[in-house]
């Protein structure tokens, strides 16, 4: 991976991961452990992060599936 491809990598919070989606932390850290939402990325226990692509990707399949 190039480095200017690392840097348009665009990484969120939990807290954003739940606005964009629309349910709770609780939800969210379900859907993490049971493997039906993007994995976050674990830069230690309490910086954690997700990419930005992968959850809108998740997004549109759940839109897809929807059909």
């Amino acid at each position: 991976m190039s480095q200017s491809q690392t840097q348009s990598k665009k990484l969120i919070t939990g807290a954003d991961v739940c606005r964009r989606v629309s349910f709770g932390r609780t939800k969210l850290n379900e859907l993490v452990k049971a493997k039906q939402f993007p994995q976050p990325i674990r830069f230690s226990q309490n910086f954690v992060r997700w990419d930005l692509e992968e959850v809108n990707a998740w997004i549109e399949e759940q839109k897809a599936a929807r059909a």
